[in-house]
C-alpha cells in the first residue's frame, strides 16, 4: 500500500516547514490541493519549499504552475478536460462506474469516500464497500490498470481490511493534518502499509 498525503485547503503556518519535515520522514508524494487560492498564493508556497521536494509535489487547478516549477505531476478534479502535463496525471472518481471504465491514460486515481471523512462534514460514503471490492477485482484484469487509491476517513486501523479490498493505496488527509504531530501520524501510517503487505500468519 502506498501513501498519498493532500494539503489542507487552507493554508496553514508555517505549512511549508511541515511539510519539509513529511518529507525527510519518507513522505514521497505530496498533492497540493487549495481550491480557493490563486496560482500566485500557491507558487508562494511552492517558493519556500526546496526545489529538491518539487518534484514530489503534484498540483491541483493550476497547471500554468508547470512553467515555473518542475513538479511531479497534476491531478484533475472530477469532470475536469484532461491535460497533458510533465510527470504523472491523476484523478479524483466518485461513482462506481466512473471506476469500472477508468481511463487507462491516468497513472492512478482517487476513489472515495470509502469512509466517512475526516475533514469534510457530511462527506461519507454512498457505494457499499463489497461492491466497490468486485469493481476493483474486475480492475485488477486489466493489463495496464491505474492505481486506486482510496480517499476519504481513513484511519491507521483501515489501512489492512483497504488492501484487502484491492485498492493500491491510500490518499490522507484529516488523519495527518488533524493530529497534533503530523510526522508521527505520517510514521505510523507507513508503518500500517508495511504491515498490510505482510500481514501475520
Amino acid at each position: 500500500m502506498d501513501i498519498i498525503l493532500i494539503t489542507q485547503p487552507k493554508f496553514k503556518h508555517s505549512e511549508a516547514n511541515a511539510i519539509c519535515k513529511l518529507f525527510d520522514a519518507g513522505l514521497e508524494r505530496l498533492h497540493v490541493r487549495k481550491p480557493l487560492h490563486s496560482a500566485l498564493e500557491v507558487s508562494c508556497l511552492l517558493d519556500a519549499i526546496p526545489n529538491q521536494f518539487h518534484s514530489n509535489i503534484i498540483v491541483h487547478r493550476h497547471p500554468e504552475l508547470f512553467e515555473d516549477y518542475d513538479l511531479g505531476g497534476y491531478h484533475h478534479a472530477d469532470g475536469e478536460e484532461t491535460r497533458k502535463c510533465r510527470g504523472s496525471i491523476s484523478k479524483s472518481i466518485h461513482t462506481l462506474p466512473d471506476l469500472a471504465n477508468i481511463d487507462t491514460q491516468f497513472d492512478y486515481v482517487f476513489y472515495g469516500p470509502v469512509y466517512k471523512s475526516i475533514s469534510k462534514k457530511g462527506y461519507r460514503p454512498k457505494i457499499p464497500l463489497p461492491e466497490v471490492k468486485e469493481t476493483l477485482l474486475s480492475l485488477s484484469q486489466m493489463k495496464e490498470k491505474p492505481k486506486v487509491f482510496a480517499l476519504g476517513g481513513i484511519r491507521r486501523k483501515k489501512v489492512l481490511p483497504l488492501s484487502e479490498i484491492g485498492f493500491d493505496g491510500c490518499a490522507l488527509l484529516g488523519s495527518v493534518w488533524g493530529h497534533s504531530d503530523p510526522v508521527k501520524a505520517l510514521k505510523r501510517f507507513n508503518q500500517s502499509c508495511l504491515k498490510s503487505l505482510f500481514p501475520p500468519l
